[in-house]
């Protein structure tokens, strides 16, 4: 476990700051990332020490600033006095920002999911034309997407060997009973990547300089005076617009146990009112939501025990949850035309 600064530490980081500071308290600390609640002449603020390159930590905290530059309801960034975006130590950085109280977005609310969406809209747009600041660490997925799908895929046919050596074992044989049918979609879904949609969507969003927040979660958003507001920017990667998308539509579908395509298509009409995507870019969105994510997710987890404090039960209800998204999505995926018609304002 990374030790924590000592209160005399914190005091003299906080001195590279235009802040008088009154006091500083424990926010929370997990999983290398620990914060605390700065108490100040100008507000309460939030420090974040993060055990991460901090090259990388000024590629992010560089995108930060750039979205707040670009009106994106997002806490302030505090440059330090020198007007630096962020600290950094040997193997870990710190950035200061605002502390703005909201209230929690909720996946059950669909008020709130579709005031994502348009967030994520904003987003995107507010992410475009970002010159990252000398001595950054870029990290980029846009050209990457074919390696990733057959990575997937290779784990998914090694999982598939694997678990018909476990005869009895209730997670392998729910496994099996469905691992065919999410390879014929994944390979499928790598084999529309060489469509001409996906070139040019590529190459429209390098010549941009778009990115994504890379795991859209609404745990990072609160409700301040009724619209999405992000608390603070743990992370970001050059991608296309759809991987955002995807993921918070696959996150908000594992909640309901189900790919209800109604709700699906309300979220994608309010996204693409705030950024709209052309015919091309959605047949790419529906390539990543055809693709099985998440059951190759929940398998990863199971086979190599990553959660190992998840008990047999709750791997089984995992992936029961999953094979019923991924089952009931079949529909959607099977009405693009109807679905695309609708998300633009047609019958």
């Amino acid at each position: 476990m990374k030790p924590v600064p000592h209160l005399e530490d914190l005091q003299r980081i906080l001195q590279f700051y235009p802040i008088e500071v009154k006091d500083i308290s424990l926010h929370f600390s997990r999983s290398g990332r620990t914060k605390w609640i700065v108490e100040t002449d100008k507000g309460p603020m939030i420090l974040r020490q993060e055990f991460i390159r901090p090259e990388r930590m000024l590629y992010i905290a560089g995108a930060h600033w750039h979205l707040q530059q670009n009106g994106l309801p997002i806490a302030k960034l505090i440059p330090t006095i020198n007007n630096g975006l962020c600290l950094s130590g040997e193997d870990h950085a710190y950035v200061l920002y605002e502390h703005i109280e909201g209230d929690t977005l909720l996946y059950y609310d669909k008020e709130q999911v579709m005031k994502t969406m348009e967030f994520i809209g904003q987003f995107h747009h507010a992410s475009k034309g970002y010159v990252a600041p000398e001595g950054s660490k870029k990290r980029s997925r846009i050209d990457k997407w074919q390696r990733l799908y057959r990575w997937k895929i290779q784990e998914l046919e090694g999982y598939k060997k694997l678990a018909t050596n476990y005869e009895t074992d209730a997670f392998s044989l729910l496994f099996l009973q469905h691992v065919d049918q999410m390879l014929l979609r994944a390979n499928e879904s790598l084999a529309e990547l060489n469509r001409p949609e996906f070139t040019k969507w590529t190459q429209d969003v390098f010549q941009s300089k778009l990115f994504c927040q890379q795991d859209f979660t609404m745990a990072r958003m609160i409700d301040v005076e009724g619209k999405a507001f992000m608390k603070d920017l743990h992370s970001v990667n050059a991608d296309l617009p759809s991987r955002d998308i995807r993921i918070l539509m696959n996150k908000v579908m594992k909640k309901l146990a189900v790919w209800d395509i109604n709700l699906a298509t309300e979220m994608l009409t309010k996204y693409d009112a705030i950024y709209s995507l052309t015919e091309g870019e959605y047949r790419v969105l529906w390539t990543d939501l055809k693709f099985p994510h998440l059951f190759c997710a929940i398998a990863h987890k199971y086979y190599l025990s990553q959660k190992r404090s998840w008990s047999d039960e709750k791997y089984m209800m995992h992936i029961r949850n999953v094979v019923s998204v991924e089952n009931s999505k079949e529909e959607f995926l099977l009405n693009f035309d109807k679905i695309y018609n609708q998300i633009k304002g047609g019958n």
